[in-house]
């Protein structure tokens, strides 16, 4: 029976193990398993005693009974018991086993094998100035006598294995050459903050510089008069970081002013930053201040809103609204193409693209001429509305004769044959390069084909010639050639071959422009059934004066409504 302090075989026993031994085991005998025959019993009745083996030295155990259904053993030693062992690897000399290279266990270089000195085997040590793990390759490492608490001597030197004790001559020309080098480094890092700091000052200067000359100094002190003007001054540094520094991927566009980038604020807004390319005057570059404030304040909703610039830059950069699905040329002779649009969308850009530039000419104080109007500038949101856009080429309508004459990078196909002449940028030019955007509407193709043949390269000219030789319809995109929307397409080639006058005079205005448009997309959305309508609706739908105005526009010029209304009166509707 188990008794507290004895371990002869009842509830424990021991064995000792001898120096030679290479191999040993435990085995505990299913006969004698108390759980399991305990398990069978009543739950009144039942023990557990658990059986298990310990690897310890024989003074450090005293038997106890509770120790058979308990792990009190465990719980008191922590787990941990006092064992000693003498252990070595396989059962050959050191050189012996140095010549088979696939067993050899010494594997650090810096490591030394030592025979067994209690039977056969051999040991592995790291090398005196070593300490680790000699089993493992690189796994004896130096240790560095001179960074203890105490080194071993003043001006110590680690080396390999050992250290270096200098003598005292030898400590002061070490101290030397450690103060020179010191002072050297002091040196170079004083020149170099210096100098870091001047470049910074100066460019500090420089950026200020390019601020006042841009006319910095006054676009703030205009912003701080007006009040509820929403126009921001960007640092250089937040449009790079907005940008990821102008990389390519983030390039929605190139042009003759510039290259205009998607970019994303701090706070999460989308915008988008043109890199202007250069200013040609000096005037222009002092006029800048003054009309960021003009421009600032247009508020269209066909206008692509401008939220600011950067002006400590040698040439500014403009920030406006991000518009999200491209541009009309892209719509119109993008992969898709044309054969997605109907023409009552393509009628409804027109017509907005038309308001937006009709608010610059006609209600911007002071009027402002874009110069550089093509279907490239006409953005579309995610609602796919026209918002004009790209005032790189913008200039405030000029107050005298002398300003009539400027430099405007326009775009083959687009540009003004009257300013190609006298260089005179007016508010007809817009209206021409207008009138070339109609047509890319209403004919699907671009305003100027190198590829084609040499008489058939300008979309204007072309357009001109077919009208002369009455083959309109030839040049109409065949996918919006509707029977009932026929009237309609000639209209909006009349007014097209309008805009595209030779003589500025002779074209409309572009107010004009946007109200004949109007009425058209008004006609196209009330079709004018006679049963259903009275002489009241009519003048309502295509404006209060139209009736009067039609009367007094020859037969040449809005025909179609003129035939409509007429008959319509003379009906009794």
């Amino acid at each position: 029976m188990a008794q507290d302090g004895i371990c002869r075989g009842a509830g424990c026993c021991r064995v000792g193990l001898t120096e030679d031994m290479s191999n040993d085991g435990v085995y505990f005998n299913p006969l004698y398993n108390t759980t399991n025959y305990y398990t069978n019993r009543s739950t009144t009745d039942r023990a557990e005693y658990r059986g298990y083996a310990v690897l310890m030295e024989s003074n450090s155990f005293q038997f106890n009974t509770t120790y058979l259904n308990t792990t009190a053993f465990f719980d008191e030693h922590a787990g941990r018991v006092p064992v000693i062992l003498n252990w070595a690897v396989g059962n050959e000399t050191c050189d012996i086993a140095r010549k088979k290279n696939g067993s050899y266990a010494c594997l650090s270089t810096s490591s030394m094998c030592v025979d067994s000195s209690r039977g056969s085997g051999y040991l592995c040590n790291c090398i005196k100035g070593y300490e680790g793990n000699p089993y493992l390759p690189h796994g004896c490492q130096d240790i560095d006598e001179c960074a203890t608490n105490k080194p071993p001597c003043a001006g110590c030197i680690n080396i390999p294995g050992s250290f270096y004790c200098p003598s005292p001559r030898s400590l002061n020309v070490v101290a030397l050459a450690v103060g020179s080098s010191i002072g050297a480094a002091t040196v170079v890092i004083a020149i170099t903050c210096t100098y870091l700091f001047h470049e910074r000052k100066k460019l500090a200067k420089i950026k200020q510089k390019y601020f006042q000359q841009h006319g910095g100094m006054l676009l703030l002190q205009e912003i701080s008069l007006k009040q509820g003007i929403a126009f921001s001054l960007f640092t250089e540094a937040e449009l790079i970081e907005a940008t990821d520094k102008f990389d390519n991927k983030n390039i929605l566009g190139r042009g003759g002013h510039g290259t205009v980038y998607k970019g994303t604020l701090k706070e999460g807004s989308l915008i988008a930053v043109k890199r202007c390319v250069s200013m040609t005057s000096e005037q222009q570059k002092q006029e800048f201040g003054k009309e960021m404030i003009i421009l600032s304040q247009i508020n269209h909703r066909n206008i692509v809103k401008l939220l600011g610039c950067c002006l400590e830059v040698e040439v500014p950069m403009l920030v406006y609204e991000f518009v999200p699905n491209g541009t009309l040329f892209q719509l119109i002779h993008g992969d898709n193409g044309c054969h997605n649009i109907p023409f009552s969308t393509r009628l409804r850009i027109a017509l907005e693209s038309a308001l937006a530039l009709a608010y610059l000419h006609s209600w911007a104080s002071p009027p402002i001429l874009h110069g550089d109007v093509k279907s490239s500038n006409i953005l579309l949101d995610e609602n796919y509305s026209a918002k004009v856009s790209d005032f790189g080429a913008s200039i405030l309508a000029p107050t005298d004769e002398s300003q009539f004459v400027t430099l405007v990078q326009g775009t083959c196909g687009y540009l003004d044959p009257e300013y190609m002449q006298t260089c005179q940028l007016t508010d007809k030019s817009d209206v021409y390069s207008f009138g070339v955007v109609l047509l890319e509407l209403l004919t699907g193709k671009k305003a100027f084909n190198l590829e084609g043949p040499e008489n058939e390269r300008s979309l204007a000219l072309r357009f001109l010639c077919a009208v002369k030789e009455g083959r309109l319809m030839d040049i109409i995109d065949s996918r919006i050639k509707n029977v009932n929307d026929i009237g309609l397409l000639e209209e909006v080639a009349e007014l097209s071959r309008q805009c595209l006058e030779m003589v500025g005079e002779r074209r409309p205005a572009m107010r004009d422009v946007a109200e004949k448009l109007d009425r058209l997309s008004k006609v196209m959305q009330h079709p004018w059934v006679p049963a259903q309508h009275n002489p009241e609706e009519m003048e309502s739908l295509v404006g209060e004066s139209s009736v009067a105005s039609l009367e007094m526009i020859g037969s040449g010029n809005f025909s179609m409504e003129k035939r409509i209304v007429q008959g319509l009166l003379e009906s009794g509707r």
